[in-house]
Formats: structure tokens, sequence, C-alpha cells
């Protein structure tokens, strides 16, 4: 295949994430929309095919969605016999779900070689959950698609080790590649150096279970009644989910926790907040937070990283991936919340020192996780799948 071909790419989602009935999409979503974007400005044939309530095939500025109504037949057979009468160079399908499974089985590979992007599969939710861990369809599907798969590309290192203990997969046949982010994305066209603003801290992603917020808010009680002075305030920005104790909301679970701790005061809540207004938010704080239980990536310690925000979260998942410990923000002891407080209270207290470590966190992004150049080096193996250099044994 030659090397600077344009590519026909078809990229899988089971949300729906354009339409009248378009979801406010997850993280798979939100990454399939800006790199299907970003791969069509770079000049590729691209289509994003979707689960709909009303089948469409519309163009937008170069960009091909499909959209397949499945009520009477599951999404798994419903994309394959839709994949069967097109063709393409490359389809990708994420792992969650094993969405991909006929089709990494049966679909002939002159209609497109199939890769599995891992983002996180059942397993993984499980454990982050707390829940006890069942090998049911879900996990079956999932295996036999990553198996099938002409290539399987990980978010990360965490996530491949992920892989080859859950699905006896040998490591030398999971590329990583980070996703990478662009922080016009968000809004930031990167001509203003970020301001130290006191004790603001942010969190950006989704209020449930598996994320923690709530134990944001004991940090910040930790913080009030240690640092008094510093009176300090905290913003929650991400879409409520029904995650609360008995499936109630968790917004309100945390808005019924900060009366408890007594900081209800000091937390704002925004929920869902377009990309591109999130730089202003981002702008109004100092250090981003997360309490997340665990992440295969995490993106938007990324995107707090890229708008000059030293990042502090638990020692989970791919987070030390992510964050260079005492430069641009730290990894905390999951569960310790006094070591939590402490750090990020230490980035506070002296502006100097916020300066170096914003400058560091901007820096590492840019040298790291560009999406430019992470793009460009997935696209190089986008070519190698596709031309067979790259197929796992089967």
């Amino acid at each position: 295949m030659a090397e600077n071909r344009q590519l026909r790419i078809c990229m899988v989602s089971e949300e729906t994430i354009v339409g009248k009935n378009a979801m406010i999409p997850g993280g798979i979503g939100q990454y399939i929309l800006r790199y299907s974007e970003s791969l069509r400005d770079m000049g590729h044939q691209i289509t994003v095919v979707c689960r709909a309530e009303r089948s469409f095939d519309s163009v937008d500025e170069g960009l091909r969605v499909v959209g397949l109504n499945c009520r009477k037949v599951p999404w798994n057979l419903c994309l394959f016999k839709w994949l069967w009468r097109n063709r393409f160079d490359i389809v990708e399908i994420p792992d969650w779900g094993g969405q991909g499974a006929v089709a990494a089985v049966f679909l002939p590979r002159s209609r497109g070689a199939i890769v599995t992007r891992g983002h996180g599969h059942s397993l993984f939710v499980q454990r982050a959950h707390g829940r006890r861990e069942v090998k049911g369809r879900q996990f079956y599907k999932e295996r036999v698609q990553l198996h099938c798969s002409d290539g399987i590309l990980a978010n990360s290192l965490y996530l491949r080790g992920m892989f080859t203990k859950d699905f006896d997969i040998k490591e030398r046949e999971i590329d990583v590649c980070h996703i990478g982010v662009d922080p016009g994305a968000v809004g930031n066209v990167g001509t203003v150096d970020p301001q130290f603003n006191g004790a603001v801290l942010i969190y950006v992603g989704g209020l449930d279970r598996r994320k923690g917020p709530v134990h944001l808010l004991y940090i910040l009680q930790k913080m009030r009644c240690r640092y008094p002075m510093y009176d300090t305030k905290l913003m929650l920005v991400g879409p409520d989910t029904p995650t609360g104790p008995d499936g109630t909301s968790y917004m309100e679970y945390c808005k019924t926790v900060a009366d408890e701790l007594g900081v209800s005061e000091s937390v704002q809540f925004f929920g869902v907040v377009p990309r591109k207004q999130l730089a202003s938010l981002y702008a109004q704080a100092s250090i981003f937070v997360s309490g997340s239980h665990t992440e295969t990536l995490g993106i938007p310690f990324l995107e707090a990283m890229s708008m000059g925000l030293p990042v502090v979260t638990w020692q989970r998942g791919a987070a030390p991936e992510l964050i260079v410990q005492g430069q641009t923000g730290y990894t905390i002891e999951f569960g310790d919340m006094e070591a939590f407080a402490q750090a990020t209270a230490s980035m506070i207290v002296d502006p100097v020192t916020w300066q170096a470590f914003s400058r560091a966190a901007r820096q590492h992004v840019r040298d790291n996780f560009s999406e430019s150049k992470l793009l460009h080096n997935q696209v190089t193996w986008y070519r190698d799948v596709a031309a067979g250099r790259a197929r796992l044994e089967k």
C-alpha cells in the first residue's frame, strides 16, 4: 500500500453521536468524533457508523455519518450486515461489549481489516465499580473480537496489561498508542499563559461512582479545615448519572454529602458544558483533581495539563503514565485523603511553585501527547495493518 495513499476508514460507535437523538457522548464517543474529524482533515475518507433510532446517511463537511436502526436485530449483527455491503481499508471498533465480534470472525478482509481500539472492557468496569467479576456473554464477545481482530491498539500500557491478563493475549500482539489532545478542542488557542487563581480546584468528567467525585468533597473538607486561609473552592463539571445509592442521581448524592460535610457553599455543579466552553472554566481554576478509581487513559488529565493545570489524582490505572510525579502533578496512594490534600495544598501555598508545575504540565503534553503527532503514528499503524504487516497470528 502506498505510504501516502488516502485511507478509507470506518469508525464504529454504538452510541448515537449525531442527529436529533444524539447522546452526550462518553469517552469512546468523544474520541470517535474528535479523531474522525482530525483524520478527515488529514485527507482520509472517514465514515462513522453508529446506532440510531432512525436510519440515516449524511455527509457534513466531508465527514460521512451513518445511523443504523437495529430494533429488530442485535447491534453486532446489524453492524456486520452493513459492513458486508461496504468497503474500507480499516474498520475500527471499540473493545467495549464485543460489538465487533461477528464482523471480526466472518467479515471478508476484502471489506476491510478489523482493528480493535481498546478503551475499557466489561471486567475493567466491574472492577472499577467494586462489583464481583462475572465473565458473562459480554466478556466472551469481547474475547472473540480481540482474538479475531487484525490488530489491537490499546490506549495505555495499563490497558495492554489487562488485555494480556483477562483475555490471554500475548503482549507482543497488542500495540499501544495513547490518545492525544488538541488544546483547540477545548477552546484554548495556546496564546495566553495560564494564571494562578488561588485555591480553586476543578474536576471534569462524569459524575458517577467509578469516577469518585465524592472523594473530592472529603478532600475539600480537609483542605478547608487544614488551610482555612486559602478558602478552597471546587468546581464539578460533567453529566449526572444514576450511580448514586440504590441507582439514584450521583449529583444529588454529592450534594447531600457536601451538606453533611459542611462544604456545600464551596462546591459548584456545572453539569454538561460544551467542549468549546471548557477553556473558560479551566481558566478559573488552578489545579485539576480527580478521585477516579481507575482510568484506562484519562483524557481530562491531559486536557487540563495542556491548559497549564497541574493534576492530582490517585496512583491507579494509567495515571502514572500521564503525570510526572512532582513535576506536572502528583499521583497519591488510593484512599489517602490526607496526602491528597497536602499535595494539592503544596502547589497553592506558593504561586512560584505552581508556575513551575504549570509550565512543566503544558510542555509535557506538547512533547508527549500532541494529538497530531500521535494520530500520525496511528495512521502509520493503520497502513501496516491494512497491508498485512501487523496482523496477528490466528
